[in-house]
């Protein structure tokens, strides 16, 4: 015999453990600096050998970003990335590939658009 409530009671469960399958596939953000950001990108992470090798953040627009900060887990070319950052002036880039930024929160991206 079954109880008449049993299906509601199964059916909230599943919405329970769908909702908490997608809130723990959503990417966290790693904090590696404090400030305001100046900018949000959207990229993959590229390796490119020059001056000895260096990586960058190439956006979904195609502009080229100089990361000073880029944490040893990221450095994966082809990782998609969701990063905000504020751009840095205050001196030249190693690769002069694009413009330098100090990266201040940093997640992988679950997609690129």
């Amino acid at each position: 015999m079954s109880c008449r409530y049993c299906h509601r009671w199964h059916a909230l469960l599943l919405c329970l453990v769908l909702a908490t399958t997608v809130h723990a596939n959503i990417p966290r953000w790693l904090e590696l600096a404090p400030g305001d950001p100046g900018i949000h990108i959207r990229g993959t992470i590229r390796y490119l050998n020059l001056e000895g090798g260096l990586y960058v953040i190439r956006d979904v627009r195609g502009i080229h970003y100089h990361p000073l900060n880029l944490p040893p887990a990221f450095e994966q070319d082809g990782l998609a990335i969701e990063a905000l950052a504020r751009l840095r002036d205050d001196g030249l880039s190693a690769g002069m590939v694009g413009p330098r930024v100090e990266l201040l929160h940093i997640r992988r991206a679950s997609r690129l658009e």
